[in-house]
């Protein structure tokens, strides 16, 4: 009798989780699909990097997207990148450095890059949440494989209109990044030369190849 009722509620669990997981899925879809549907996208955030516990470093500053690509404008740093290669200027150093990122080093800096990376290699898990007053969804997603870049991710995404706010990254080497978004604009559009850096536009700027 013991392991009859142990056996249902096992499978009452995995029918809950699967139900769960497909839940979170479909949210995530139509997120994707609100956002992906209204053209590029311009956004102010917030961004604070952790190791550990402790916090390592802040910014904030505009985002523009568009697809898979974005700009990113600061008063710490300027990053661009075309879909491939992304540029990345400090401020106040002479040297913008020039790199094929990862997934999880997009991720870190785009609050919308879990765009491209939830459909394949993440579980999902869904919790209700709230944030700024509004009831919203908290997807988890974690990594089915040791060797990813992006082993976890926290989305909040509002019930109402799809809305993303917040977005936190756990990378390989187990430290966080968490992005918050505020005043988004959508239906923007942008020359795929928007994504790039110019040199002509920063004369004196040294171009470090790291690829």
């Amino acid at each position: 009798m013991r392991t009859r009722f142990l056996t249902l509620a096992l499978a009452l669990f995995a029918t809950f989780a699967l139900a769960t997981a497909q839940d979170a899925r479909t949210i995530l879809d139509r997120t994707a699909s609100r956002l992906s549907g209204q053209g590029g996208l311009q956004a102010e955030f917030s961004m604070t990097s952790y190791v550990g516990s402790k916090v390592a470093g802040t910014a904030s500053g505009t985002i523009y997207v568009q697809g898979n690509k974005f700009k990113l404008v600061s008063s710490q740093m300027q990053t661009w990148f075309d879909g491939k290669t992304q540029w990345s200027l400090m401020a106040g150093n002479g040297e913008v450095y020039v790199s094929n990122p990862t997934a999880a080093e997009l991720q870190s800096v785009n609050p919308y890059y879990f765009l491209n990376l939830y459909k394949s290699g993440y579980n999902f898990q869904l919790v209700a949440t709230t944030y700024g007053g509004r009831a919203c969804h908290e997807v988890r997603l974690g990594a089915q494989r040791a060797g990813q870049d992006v082993r976890e991710m926290r989305i909040v995404i509002d019930k109402a209109n799809y809305t993303p706010y917040s977005v936190r990254v756990k990378q390989k080497n187990g430290n966080w990044t968490r992005i918050r978004v505020s005043k988004l604009t959508t239906g923007k559009q942008w020359a795929a030369s928007f994504f790039q850096f110019n040199p002509k536009d920063f004369p004196n700027v040294e171009v470090v190849d790291l690829r």
